[in-house]
């Protein structure tokens, strides 16, 4: 949901403005829509072709909800022809029970290109912080994609995941918590994607985090 969920992963060249009236804030942005290429180390030069709107609205202090919509000209080097509407809407809501936290949020997306192609995502995440050293979490997204398959943008199919972990706080410094924790993921594919996934294929992963507080 990643690719759903973002304008454009980098972009050389944007200009936003915005205005925040108490709760509401709006943001608007002219950026280059064109992705840089595999040479990061140089800075591409081209017009600001594309635009890209969020409106975000707190009602309480738990509760934050948000919406944009962009308009990307050409975005992928390969489909230079190409170009995509995006749209988006997201809530995240957190509340504190004693020493446990409990945040969710929720997104959905939408990519509608330029050749007609319209493809969804959705996502929600859970984590529950049961005291200041141990959390749980978990995630579980969903997308429509045509770029899975044998065929380059072939039919679209429908893939999905679920991610359930556990990670653990310690304290290094009053300045510095490192984490160790660990997750486990089910994926689920398509009929016509299965058998080149080796059906729905599962996963796990360990990791240490360092947090500067």
């Amino acid at each position: 949901t990643h690719h759903w969920l973002d304008s454009t992963h980098i972009s050389d060249g944007v200009l936003t403005a915005g205005y925040v009236n108490g709760d509401i804030k709006i943001e608007a942005s002219r950026f280059r829509g064109r992705e840089s290429d595999q040479d990061r180390y140089d800075i591409e030069t081209g017009e600001l072709d594309s635009t890209a709107v969020r409106l975000s609205w707190n009602p309480s202090d738990n509760l934050a909800l948000q919406a944009s919509w962009a308009d990307v000209t050409s975005p992928e080097q390969l489909e230079p022809d190409v170009d995509v509407v995006k749209w988006s809407a997201s809530a995240l809501y957190t509340q504190s029970f004693g020493d446990r936290t409990l945040s969710l949020s929720g997104a959905f997306a939408r990519k509608d290109n330029s050749e007609g192609v319209v493809l969804d995502a959705w996502l929600g995440e859970a984590a529950l912080q049961l005291n200041p050293d141990w959390t749980l979490f978990s995630r579980v997204e969903a997308i429509e994609t045509d770029e899975l398959g044998l065929i380059h943008h072939g039919p679209v199919e429908e893939v999905a995941r679920a991610t359930i972990g556990v990670s653990r706080d310690f304290r290094v410094s009053d300045s510095l918590v490192m984490a160790i924790g660990a997750s486990a993921t089910q994926n689920w594919a398509s009929d016509a994607l299965s058998p080149l996934y080796d059906g729905d294929p599962t996963g796990a992963l360990a990791f240490v985090r360092f947090k500067i507080m």
